[in-house]
């Protein structure tokens, strides 16, 4: 074998390596990206539900302030 042929199959090996450890490295990134794009709905998901439950216990104390209000109208009224 002459020079010329080891260096045609080490260029070969070469662009077989190069090749799988792109497709390898793009199928990582691929799941990362998937990963992240999960994570912002359940981000998403997450706040509104922390918004339904804040704007419920605001509502569930509206009447308690409004009680509390006509309690203190009442008292100025008598004293």
């Amino acid at each position: 074998m002459s020079t010329q042929d080891f260096l045609n199959i080490f260029l070969a090996i070469g662009f077989i390596v190069i090749t799988i450890c792109v497709v390898y490295a793009s199928y990582y990134f691929v799941q990362a990206l998937k990963s992240i794009t999960d994570l912002t709905e359940n981000i998403d998901e997450t706040t509104q539900s922390i918004k339904d439950r804040l704007q419920m216990k605001a509502l569930a104390a509206i009447p308690a302030l409004l009680v509390s209000l006509v309690a203190r109208i009442i008292k100025k009224k008598r004293g």
